[in-house]
């Protein structure tokens, strides 16, 4: 096989893959920015212009199956999930103008106006967090910050009961991993029977605010269904939470382990981060850019198309690659360098790009300013766990991170 060969650079589950798949964007964008995996697709796009071209074209490229999963499944899987909200489209993912009435329902929740709101909560949050570990000297910082910050944002936001989340993550980690890697028959029958219970769960939650409502989006969507000429269906209300709850919070703590794993790996970074707070956005737009979570928006394409000189069929799955472009020679100076000291305006994808652009773009960032800011405050000397080898989850196409992040400071 040649260099570039693109069943050798996506090999999704290799380590070198999993550890960076970065390589194999440069070696794809400067070769084949538009190349099938296989005769059998995906296609992988990781040119700036051809990604950007894939996310603006709503009528050619569209979003309505993305969250179906790129694999097949069994026939006993399948059967089980048949009358089950998996393979419905998302209403995030409809057409534009479905699209645009469903957003509609939440776009408040996330604007300016509700992140002022919701700021205090995350910091508090935050500062919790630090304060149960910060005498211990060492943590998972991924166990006990980032992965669980986000989490108790969102569920707050959305009106999950906090004695609900962890059984709730686990079955978001299931479900998740139905749509990212190939699963052998019996995984997917678990998976399967864990996102039947997952959805049943939604369902019981929706019903509850029927009758006592409360300041949340699960209130927001059981209302929506309710009305006699309703924005969504229950159906659709379950699957949006779904959806919600995964974008928001997966990627959000990806986001903020990535960033703080580059900003300890060269610790010159974290230092000048400590010793002057206002480099804190742009080191939450440089984690975005350098090794954002997101690593593609999947698309189908709705007829022949020619895109980037390449005629791509009808049909086919085409991954836009956002993570590709944020090291493209035309997106920063020295592109395969972290800075925390760039300037200007992003020009990275990390929250994609046109009308399916990330809905919670704004309070990703916040959390993670938030979460860069506590750590600066509470632990300044942080610094990565000696012979610390990172270890990365199989997120195939779509998400990048890592297993753990150990990290020590001195206490006392």
């Amino acid at each position: 096989m040649s260099e570039t060969d693109p069943a050798k650079l996506f090999d999704l589950m290799s380590p070198q893959y999993m550890a960076s798949p970065y390589e194999a964007y440069r070696v794809a964008r400067e070769s084949a920015p538009v190349c099938p995996m296989s005769a059998q697709g995906p296609w992988i796009v990781t040119g700036r212009d051809e990604v950007a071209a894939v996310l603006t074209d709503t009528e050619r490229f569209t979003a309505r199956t993305n969250t179906h999963g790129a694999y097949g499944f069994t026939d006993e899987c399948g059967q089980l999930l048949a009358d089950s909200v998996f393979y419905r489209v998302a209403p995030f993912n409809a057409d534009p103008a479905e699209h645009g009435r469903f957003r509609a329902l939440v776009d408040e929740e996330f604007s300016e106006r509700a992140l002022r709101r919701h700021e205090p909560a995350v910091r508090a949050a935050a500062r919790t967090l630090v304060d149960g570990f910060k005498d211990t000297g060492s943590v998972d910082l991924l166990a006990e910050f980032t992965q669980p910050l986000p989490l108790t944002v969102l569920c707050d936001i959305i009106g999950i009961p906090s004695g609900d989340r962890a059984t709730v993550k686990g079955w978001l980690g299931d479900w998740l991993l139905m749509q990212v890697l190939p699963l052998p028959p019996e995984d997917q029958l678990r998976c399967a029977k864990s996102l039947l219970e997952y959805e049943a769960y939604v369902r019981s939650l929706l019903a509850d605010r029927r009758r006592q409502p409360a300041d949340d989006l699960l209130t927001v969507f059981a209302d929506a269904a309710a009305q006699s000429d309703p924005v969504c269906t229950v159906d659709d209300a379950v699957l949006g939470l779904l959806v919600l709850l995964a974008s928001g919070h997966e990627t959000a703590t990806h986001l903020v382990t990535n960033t703080v794993h580059q900003l300890l790996r060269d610790r010159a970074q974290w230092e000048k981060l400590v010793a002057d707070r206002e480099l804190i956005p742009a080191a939450v737009e440089e984690g975005l850019r350098f090794t954002t979570s997101v690593q593609s928006a999947p698309r189908t394409a709705t007829e022949d198309v020619t895109l980037g000189g390449v005629a791509v069929p009808a049909g086919a799955k085409v991954h836009a690659m956002v993570a590709a472009v944020g090291r493209a020679p035309d997106t920063a100076e020295d592109p395969e360098t972290f800075r925390v000291d760039r300037t200007g305006p992003p020009r990275h994808f990390a929250f994609g790009h046109g009308p399916h652009a990330c809905l919670g773009a704004g309070l990703a960032r916040l959390e993670a300013r938030v979460a860069l800011e506590t750590l600066a405050d509470a632990l300044p000397d942080l610094e990565l766990a000696s012979g610390f080898a990172p270890q990365h989850i199989p997120g195939g196409l779509v998400i990048n991170g890592l297993l753990a992040l150990p990290v020590t400071w001195t206490t006392g």
